[in-house]
């Protein structure tokens, strides 16, 4: 028997309403294929050297162009060329969007611009205003371009299903422990970036339909309250708790992924899938299967795009440090700090990621055990929270932790120094190290992905984990202070990017005349 949540769900999947086509006879938005091979060679570029997660690249780039085209052009003309960048940059397919959507674009950036002018007073008190109404039309014409009210079904089932065995053993609002609670579902299911979450809790907030809202006066009323709305999503996104929650449903994610992927498959008819064991049984024996090789597969090319993003963005400007240091300080250049740095570093992120093992039968039936049990309902467990730890222990603790971190970072400089590195070698030798575990760790749990988590209480896990757990905390931090420093996407985003599509941009309209001269002489 199913569970109300998954009723619902199976609810929704038949009740709602179809995309919006466009007629056949609308003429489409065509960009020759010089133009779209030039593009997406550059998008490539792009985010070799900005490293971003697949899923959040298409909504990324959507942001940048907008940001450009209000810069340097005033914003002017926008649907019908963010289209147009799109599609040359292939996040679009070509010849296959109609010209009528350059007027919903337009219609949908039009209405953030009457959201900034409507309240301009209330706006300024929030000084990152303009940023968050960029990134919010950027959400949304991601949503446009590529509709998915499924994974927000999804979603949702996977929050009612859970939402009544959390207990958090802290004063904290219901409220609030349901917006944290919805916000850990996002990303544990579907990954979801902040500015994405920032988007779909702005919806939740508004007591209208935001995606359909044309009424110009109102919008006042909504301006009015924005800047509150904007500063209570953002402390939910900062709240802890969803992140004490994410490890204790990582599980229940892979679950709903699973049955995510049989609503993508069948949509209306999942009910039929979801209803049959045996039918449920064989699709998942099928998916994972195909998605284990995939999985593995895709730990390559992470590898590979992190090193150069590491490479590109953080080693090079540091040994532009490093090297001058050693000429003017040290009279001397010491290769084997130099050569290491660059080598070492590289290995030991590929060592890593490369060690992932694929996944087999016996994960394939833990999936199918667990996804039987969130579809009934009859398998969720008690999760209980402690937000703040206090007390004599925690305290203790807390010390001890810190004490574990100067012992393993004191062992690395230790070591470094009785080799005779220099102090700026050391630095960059520890701060290289940090970001690539970190790195190293997202990569190896993208590849797990679907690896059910279960407790590994063996000593020498358990010692390599108190060990790595500096480290990779220190490059988590890194990674998150700094990730703004990007010199090279800076050059390529302010500097080459806007004369670059302006040319491309031309060699297109220039095409397009070509042909039509040429209709001329038949």
């Amino acid at each position: 028997m199913l569970s109300a949540p998954t009723v619902a769900l199976i609810g929704k999947l038949k009740t709602q309403k179809p995309i919006a086509a466009y007629s056949s006879g609308d003429s489409f938005i065509n960009v020759n294929k010089i133009t779209e091979k030039a593009g997406a060679a550059y998008e490539k570029l792009r985010y070799l050297i900005d490293y971003k997660d697949d899923r959040h690249i298409r909504r990324s780039a959507i942001e940048r162009i907008i940001k450009r085209r209000i810069l340097f052009e005033g914003g002017e003309g926008l649907g019908l060329s963010l289209i147009q960048e799109l599609i040359a940059g292939r996040y679009l397919p070509n010849n296959t969007i109609s010209e009528h959507a350059a007027i919903d674009v337009e219609k949908i950036i039009s209405k953030y611009k009457m959201l900034e002018s409507a309240n301009p007073s209330d706006l300024r008190e929030e000084p990152r205003s303009r940023k968050i109404l960029v990134r919010l039309m950027a959400s949304e014409l991601e949503a446009f371009f590529y509709p998915n009210s499924e994974d927000d079904f999804v979603v949702d089932a996977f929050y009612e299903t859970i939402k009544d065995s959390v207990r958090i053993e802290e004063m904290i609002s219901n409220q609030i422990i349901q917006t944290q609670i919805l916000i850990a579902c996002y990303r544990s299911l579907l990954n979801t970036d902040d500015e994405t979450l920032f988007y779909k809790l702005w919806l939740k907030r508004l007591p209208v339909d935001w995606e359909t809202f044309e009424d110009e006066n109102a919008l006042r009323n909504i301006g009015a309250k924005s800047v509150q709305i904007w500063k209570e999503i953002r402390v939910s996104l900062e709240h802890p708790l969803s992140y004490k929650l994410l490890p204790r449903f990582y599980n229940y994610g892979i679950y709903f992924s699973d049955i995510r992927e049989v609503v993508r498959a069948y949509g209306a008819e999942s009910e039929r899938v979801l209803s049959d064991h045996a039918g449920l049984k064989e699709f998942a024996k099928k998916f994972l299967a195909k998605n284990y090789t995939q999985q593995y597969a895709k730990v390559r090319g992470s590898a590979i795009r992190a090193v150069f993003y590491i490479f590109l963005t953080k080693m090079l400007l540091a040994l532009a440090l490093e090297v001058p240091y050693q000429m003017y300080f040290l009279k001397s250049i010491e290769y084997t700090p130099i050569a290491t740095n660059l080598l070492f570093h590289p290995f030991l992120l590929f060592f890593v990621t490369m060690s992932v093992r694929p996944l087999g039968d016996e994960n394939t039936r833990s999936i199918i055990g667990g996804v039987e049990g969130v579809l009934s309902g009859d398998d969720i467990k008690l999760i209980k929270i402690k937000v703040n730890g206090t007390g004599f222990f925690n305290s203790l603790f807390l010390f001890l932790y810190a004490i574990l971190f100067l012992v393993v970072f004191g062992a690395i400089v230790g070591a470094l120094r009785g080799w005779n590195w220099s102090i700026v070698s050391i630095f960059l030798f520890v701060c290289f190290l940090t970001l690539v575990s970190y790195f190293a760790l997202r990569i190896r749990h993208s590849a797990n992905k679907w690896k059910v988590a279960k407790e590994d209480d063996r000593i020498i896990t358990l010692a390599f984990n108190l060990f790595a757990l500096p480290i990779v905390r220190a490059g988590k931090w890194l990674s998150r202070k700094f990730s703004s420093i990007n010199l090279f996407a800076f050059v390529l985003d302010f500097i080459i990017e806007t004369p670059f599509k302006m040319l491309l941009h031309i060699s297109d309209a220039f095409v397009s005349f070509l042909k039509e001269k040429q209709e001329d002489t038949y």
